[in-house]
């Protein structure tokens, strides 16, 4: 039995985004008395495997046949009949508020949703778009609970349970999507705009042999749209190879308590395990920080070593240097008596007629002998320099034969060359 949906104009809508934070590695999908799964580059699967009745130890006996034995960690989302859940209609106010007091609320209106039911429930829910209708799904605690415990039992880790009509949402971003699910047993529309579930019809095929049913039936698929992207899902070939749920689809899954202990549990050790390796990074941070202060440390001192054999040599070099200069000294600083100045300042001051013929100089005295027509001129010019001091005659003036000119002698000092200093200096022990 199928139902053609009456056109209506397609709304313009928002699409929220949701960051979900939940994923399974396998998607099992159970349509009729088939187990299948959703294809994954990472799982070799068995062919498919048949169920005859949706019992927790058959499907999960059907569900480590068809896994290969090398799954055992990993997280299993299974893929059950709508008939499994109920829809309820909700209308909320458009205020925002965050995913887990959205659940606190619609908990708190489940004795008016859902009236005379006392048993224990798990809540799939999200927030409408802005003055929109949204649908929360319910399963029961007790049917996820005996799933979970069958699966663990088979080695398998069943982490959440999603309606089928889900798995083949899109994973592109689209506004707004419809799903047309039909089994042997019921009938599943499924209305999906801005990753939310705003309608969500399942009828018993049943119920649909009523004339008045069918008839109350037609009026309400007459509300929903076909002018929108859809998909039919109306025998086991079209669950076959279907891509893994999109991540928008988790956002309704149901988790099994257990599985949410299990989960924790395994945060809690990623956290610890993370924690360990940060304290192991700091630990070997410490231990290089450590071995590295020792190390410099010895460089350091090995460094002092050097230096101090070095400055010891310096220290040596600069003995022996002092020894060398102390040593040459009186030779280095001996009295300079400039004799080529000397010269070159008489033949200056001595007239042309007059001449040296000898010329001695010694610790700083010099001793003149030559000829001249006026030797007391002589004494009187060497007298007037400023570099020249104690200017005396040496000898009598003489006149020999044949001429004119007498001969005499001066001596005179430098004024600038203190022998007796630098004897007294280098010598003291000689005078």
């Amino acid at each position: 039995m199928k139902f053609k949906f009456t056109k209506r104009v397609k709304k313009t809508r928002i699409k929220k985004r949701r960051k979900n934070q939940v994923s399974c590695d396998i998607c099992l999908i159970v349509y009729g008395t088939t187990l299948l799964h959703a294809k994954h580059t990472n799982l070799v699967a068995q062919p498919d495997e048949s169920v005859f009745k949706l019992t927790p130890t058959e499907m999960a006996a059907a569900a480590r046949r068809l896994l290969p034995r090398t799954t055992k960690q990993s997280r299993i989302a299974l893929t059950l009949p709508s008939s499994e859940f109920v829809a309820t209609q909700l209308k909320l106010p458009p205020v925002a508020i965050t995913a887990q007091n959205l659940k606190n609320v619609v908990n708190l209106q489940l004795p008016t949703l859902l009236p005379g039911l006392t048993e224990p429930l798990l809540l799939a829910v999200q927030a409408p778009i802005d003055g929109e209708q949204t649908y929360a799904l319910w399963m029961a605690t007790k049917r996820a609970e005996e799933l979970w415990q069958a699966f663990d039992k088979e080695g398998l880790f069943l982490a959440c349970i999603l309606p089928r009509p889900l798995v083949v949402l899109p994973h592109t971003s689209v506004s707004d999507y419809q799903v047309y699910d039909e089994d042997d047993n019921s009938i599943t529309c499924l209305q999906w705009s801005g990753n939310v579930i705003q309608r969500f019809l399942h009828i018993s095929k049943l119920d649909c042999q009523e004339a008045e049913f069918n008839q109350q039936l037609d009026e309400v698929l007459s509300t929903f749209t076909d002018d929108v992207e859809h998909v039919h899902k109306t025998s086991v070939k079209d669950w076959e190879e279907l891509p893994v749920p999109p991540p928008a689809a988790y956002d309704y899954a149901f988790f099994p308590p257990r599985a949410v202990l299990r989960m924790v549990q395994e945060a809690l050790q990623k956290k610890r395990l993370r924690l360990m390796a940060i304290m192991l990074l700091f630990v070997a941070a410490l231990m290089g920080g450590i071995y590295f202060a020792i190390d410099y440390e010895k460089r350091l001192k090995q460094r002092l070593v050097d230096l101090t054999h070095r400055t010891f040599d310096i220290n040596q070099l600069r003995a022996e240097v002092g020894a060398i200069e102390k040593t040459i000294a009186p030779i280095k600083y001996f009295p300079q008596q400039q004799v080529v100045p000397v010269l070159e300042t008489l033949n200056k001051l001595i007239p042309k007629d007059s001449w040296i013929i000898s010329f001695k100089i010694e610790t700083g005295f010099i001793k003149l002998e030559g000829y001249s027509p006026n030797p007391t001129q002589l004494i009187e010019i060497l007298s007037q320099q400023s570099h020249i001091n104690n200017v005396e005659q040496s000898r009598d003036t003489t006149q020999e034969k044949g001429k004119k000119e007498r001969r005499f002698g001066i001596t005179f000092k430098l004024k600038n060359f203190d022998f007796d200093a630098y004897w007294s200096e280098y010598f003291p022990d000689k005078r």
